[in-house]
């Protein structure tokens, strides 16, 4: 397994503080054994999952941008990985890592008054879509035909960034259980100092949402080699760069993967800072609802009585 480029688009989640983290959101109350007993599994049973990065090397090839990586044959072992965990670990780094950017196609700060589904944004790269779908039949075979399993992350509510995996039937109308799992991204929480100004909260978002997004110092690990797994870290900065309008190639000729996501975040930070200032009364308010320290997992359950009415 090449740890580095896992670091990179996966993320290097804490699994061990899952156990600690759940918490229960019932209505109706739960049935012993249900929604919250699945929770429980998320967060304590663990699996491998084993991918290829083959679906990013054929789009990384057909984007002309690294023609040379076309010459790795895309059933090469070179392209297999695996990743270890928690279900609840896996299902965020998933989340994080095909999330993707959905910002006006003009580059304009205008705020989308509705806000911005992560389930309707499209993700970035699609080097981990072997790795999405092989999480998602983990967790399938763990958890049984009548549960949901909703994993979201988003800076804040309505952001232009995010993602989202679903695993499982949509749940029928009443009868259904639900409990919550919150999975830290492994970025630090906003600072108290964040909360004195939107420019300042708009500027704490921005630099965190680029750290889950692609994380410096594996990138500049990753970067330094020379195999397919560096290029695909370029191309997703290359996919940041286009989506954000930031200048990012004299940062990348010197492998300077910090000075890149400063200027990434930068060029993010003025639209979630206007967005920001346009749904919330204060920065305080806007920053109690900025998660973008956490991928929030939601079970539901129900019985199959329920599923048939």
């Amino acid at each position: 397994m090449n740890a580095a480029v896992d670091a990179v688009v996966c993320l290097l989640l804490v699994s061990a503080a899952v156990v600690g983290l759940v918490t229960v959101e019932q209505s109706p109350p739960s049935t012993p054994g249900r929604a919250d007993a699945v929770a429980d599994t998320l967060a304590t049973t663990t699996a491998q999952v084993d991918y290829s990065l083959a679906p990013g090397v054929r789009e990384l090839a057909a984007s002309e941008r690294a023609p040379s990586v076309s010459d790795v044959p895309l059933d090469s072992p070179e392209l297999d990985r695996t990743t270890h965990g928690s279900l609840a670990a896996l299902l965020a780094r998933s989340t994080t890592a095909t999330s993707g950017v959905d910002l006006p196609v003009d580059g304009s700060a205008e705020t989308n008054a509705t806000g911005t589904s992560p389930e309707e944004i499209p993700a970035l790269t699609r080097t981990r879509a072997t790795f999405r779908r092989g999480v998602a039949d983990a967790v399938r075979a763990r958890t049984g035909a009548t549960v949901r399993i909703d994993a979201t992350w988003q800076p804040y509510p309505g952001a232009p960034v995010g993602g989202a995996v679903g695993v499982g039937p949509r749940p029928p109308g009443d009868g259904v259980h639900a409990a919550t799992l919150v999975v830290p991204t492994g970025v630090d929480p906003l600072p108290a100092s964040a909360t004195r100004d939107f420019d300042s909260l708009g500027a704490a978002v921005a630099e965190r949402t680029v750290a889950v997004l692609v994380p410096a110092g594996p990138a500049k690990t990753t970067l330094r080699g020379n195999d397919p797994s560096a290029a695909l870290i370029r191309y997703r900065y290359a996919r940041l760069e286009a989506e954000t309008n930031a200048s990012l190639a004299e940062p990348l000729a010197t492998e300077d993967t910090a000075s890149a996501n400063e200027r990434l975040a930068g060029a993010l930070a003025p639209g979630m800072t206007a967005d920001l200032r346009a749904r919330y009364e204060s920065p305080t308010t806007a920053a109690e609802a900025v998660s973008v320290s956490s991928v929030r997992i939601v079970v539901r359950t129900w019985s199959a009585a329920a599923e048939a009415r």
